[in-house]
């Protein structure tokens, strides 16, 4: 199975956070599964490192490099600015400052057909909005 690794996920496995290690290992553990993050995801997960920890911050990279890297095209963005916008019209927001950034990181995971693993409590919301989108192929 293919999965797409948000964020949150990654970086509560580099804090050694026994849930995510739980998750990660039991993806690992499964036969043909691929872990794939986007750049932002690299970026987002690699700059929470403190600057002089650069062991850590080795190891970390090494671990994302290992992972399949997806572009973010013109029609991702497009269609998780859309998805936003349809979802807000329904009265669904998210918690957190990066609340555009989880759209895109899910639609991502919905455009390359990928499992999302993350930490987020608003992901069954987005599951059922996109459920529910009108056309969510489009």
């Amino acid at each position: 199975m293919k999965y797409f690794f948000d964020t949150n996920i990654i970086i509560d496995i580099f804090n050694e956070k026994d849930d995510a290690i739980k998750k990660l290992e039991e993806i690992l553990i499964k036969e043909n599964s691929e872990i794939f993050i986007n750049r932002l995801v690299y970026l987002e997960a690699l700059r929470t490192i403190r600057f002089k920890n650069k062991k850590i911050f080795r190891k970390a990279k090494t671990i994302l490099d290992s992972f399949e890297k997806l572009d973010i095209t013109q029609e991702v963005y497009d269609k998780a600015v859309n998805f936003s916008r349809y979802c807000h019209s329904k009265g669904v927001k998210l918690k957190g400052e990066c609340e555009a950034i989880d759209f895109l990181h899910f639609i991502t995971a919905k455009e390359y057909n990928l499992m999302m693993i993350s930490n987020d409590k608003d992901l069954e919301k987005l599951e059922e909005q996109y459920r529910e989108l009108p056309l969510a192929k489009e």
